[in-house]
């Protein structure tokens, strides 16, 4: 899937916080739309770290694999689901932070897809497209 940028109105700093803190970051980009997470293992903290968790009636599994700051201020994390779900056979993310200014932040992320037959990108789109209005939203103070 196409690379989803965001300009966000908060230091990297901030918005990484968010990108650690993985429930919250669920809870925050897929709002009322996901329930029981869980840790399998690892943590918030560790990398590897496998969770699940519940959406549109099917339980997703994913896996944080990669978590790095560099020294240029470039914020970068990496997850993948780890069994097939809601027609998506792979998926594997990358989710990017860059400093535009002291105060904002360009949020872009990055997805490869593989469905299964049959199955459209529609759902998948749209709720990408909804988790990074979400994010501008929370991070303008407005969500």
């Amino acid at each position: 899937m196409p690379l989803v940028p965001a300009r966000l109105a908060q230091p990297r700093a901030d918005v990484w916080a968010l990108l650690w803190d993985w429930e919250r970051f669920i809870a925050v980009g897929l709002p009322g739309m996901t329930s029981d997470f869980e840790w399998l293992s690892g943590g918030p903290d560790e990398v590897p770290s496998t969770f699940q968790f519940a959406l549109a009636g099917a339980v997703v599994k994913e896996e944080i694999y990669e978590r790095s700051a560099e020294d240029g201020g470039r914020y970068r994390l990496r997850y993948r689901t780890l069994e097939p779900a809601l027609g998506v056979l792979e998926y594997d993310a990358v989710l990017e932070l860059r400093g535009t200014a002291e105060t904002h932040t360009r949020f872009s992320a990055t997805r490869d897809v593989r469905l299964a037959p049959g199955s459209t990108a529609d759902m998948l789109a749209g709720m990408i497209e909804s988790e990074t209005q979400l994010l501008r939203e929370y991070f303008a103070g407005s969500a």
